[in-house]
């Protein structure tokens, strides 16, 4: 059989239900929209989305494998948060024991009155455990999404079909990867250079040569070839508006314009 703690996912949210009952503030004198917005305050999701890790933490790290790695780095690091926070839910529901056992021995009223408040105090903050152990979860489930979808889309394997995760523990295949990964990167920071400036900047220039002569030739086509890419796609969509503007198309100045309707979304 198998043997499952008492501090899994589950039982972690029923005693949080439970908890709410008990500990939720009044809302005494709220209308239905005051309350409806503390509700959604409460338990909206407020963890990072998953278009941010896919485009803006994956994606930002240039080449399949830096990706890859910083997924199972985020991966680990939720993973490390949600054993503190069970720990912590553990320790926090014993704390509230001992308060209950102190209480029910209390000498006089005054004291009685005083472990009252720690009950209180130490029930909220189980509350506010129970959410970031929910964020937590949420938090990883995405991560692991995105590294899921690397596999759905081919993006996990190397071109002769070698599974990334084989590269992470491989001291060879690792350093042939970050050399890769590192005149990709420094050649995309010096096309943005250029894109903006018209020329390398120093920083990025100095760092370039300080890898081998085969490395800093690699980089630097990197950065004139995806330079050039982006400044033609600049000018065929600046041709294109010109010409849209030109034939009367109406538009819009205002920044905050939606720039997809839900229906597009979907």
């Amino acid at each position: 059989m198998e043997n499952k703690t008492s501090y899994e996912m589950t039982s972690a949210k029923e005693r949080y239900d439970q908890l709410l009952k008990e500990m939720s503030s009044t809302t005494d004198g709220l209308d239905d929209r005051s309350k409806e917005i503390l509700n959604l305050a409460l338990h909206t999701d407020h963890n990072t989305p998953y278009f941010k890790i896919k485009h803006f933490v994956g994606d930002a790290q240039i080449t399949p494998y830096a990706k890859y790695r910083q997924f199972l780095l985020e991966i680990r690091s939720r993973e490390e948060i949600i054993e503190n926070l069970l720990m912590n839910i553990a320790k926090q529901e014993a704390q509230i024991e001992v308060i209950q056992e102190e209480l029910a021995e209390a000498e006089t009223p005054a004291r009685a009155k005083l472990k009252e408040f720690d009950l209180v105090t130490n029930r909220n903050d189980l509350i506010k455990i129970h959410r970031r152990l929910s964020s937590a979860y949420a938090e990883r489930e995405n991560y692991l999404r995105a590294m899921r979808e690397m596999y759905e889309t081919g993006e996990a394997f190397l071109p002769d079909g070698t599974d990334l995760k084989d590269v992470m523990n491989n001291p060879e295949l690792t350093e042939a990867h970050e050399r890769d990964l590192w005149r990709n990167r420094l050649g995309k920071q010096a096309a943005l250079d250029i894109l903006t400036t018209g020329k390398i900047g120093t920083g990025n220039m100095d760092a370039i040569t300080m890898m081998g002569e085969d490395d800093v030739v690699y980089a630097l086509n990197v950065a004139m070839d995806w330079s050039l890419r982006v400044n033609t796609a600049l000018e065929t969509i600046q041709s294109n508006a010109i010409k849209e503007l030109s034939d009367g198309r109406d538009f819009d100045l205002k920044l905050n314009s939606p720039a997809v309707t839900p229906k597009e979304l979907q």
